[in-house]
């Protein structure tokens, strides 16, 4: 279910009505960021991001309060997903470095097969995200995120891009850590709207 659009003169936003774009996708990355800082709670906060600048896209309420009780009942609906999904993303990650410095058999082969299926796996967490709703919560969404990995090329393209600028933004400037959570946010943002925009 999706929240109702309101008037303009309706919504409470974040510094007002003429807050771009850019600057929402800023405080997304800040809030994300800091709801992440337990790991577990990573996935759950950028679904809630992804919802949050949705809303504000579509003129929906995109007030800082609002945006913090979407983080708050994702976190407390989702935090077992984001368990699992950071586990094995830290089992490949480890795996891959022990197969890169030989201590694995299969050396390097095994290092590339585990970099790949972490990217498999952090895509089906993302797309997964993107579906996230606070009335039906979490149950369903690995397998509907994992079908669209496949059935959504188009849009997991986006996602492979937006995950790939925030990773080289933070290689130049490791400061910036802290906001390119929006940068993710963004890309999954642009392939779930333009998925609805093609399926309607």
């Amino acid at each position: 279910m999706s929240e109702p659009a309101r008037a303009p003169e309706q919504l409470r936003r974040f510094g007002g009505g003429g807050v771009s774009a850019f600057g929402e996708m800023l405080v997304v990355g800040l809030v994300v960021t800091a709801a992440s800082l337990p790991l577990i709670t990573m996935l759950p906060a950028i679904a809630a991001g992804v919802r949050h600048f949705d809303g504000h896209l579509a003129a929906r309420d995109d007030s800082l309060q609002a945006f913090m009780g979407l983080v708050w009942r994702s976190v407390r609906s989702g935090w077992w997903f984001g368990l699992c999904w950071i586990t094995v993303l830290t089992a490949l990650g480890a795996g891959a470095v022990l197969g890169a410095r030989g201590v694995l058999p299969g050396g390097e082969a095994y290092a590339v097969v585990c970099l790949l299926l972490a990217l498999g796996v952090a895509l089906i967490g993302l797309r997964s995200a993107a579906l996230w709703d606070p009335v039906t919560g979490w149950r369903g969404l690995r397998r509907r995120g994992s079908a669209l990995v496949l059935d959504d090329p188009v849009g997991t393209g986006y996602l492979l891009v937006g995950v790939l600028v925030a990773g080289v933004v933070v290689w130049m400037l490791p400061p910036l850590v802290v906001i390119t959570p929006g940068l993710v946010v963004l890309a999954i943002v642009a392939a779930e709207r333009r998925r609805r925009a093609r399926a309607a």
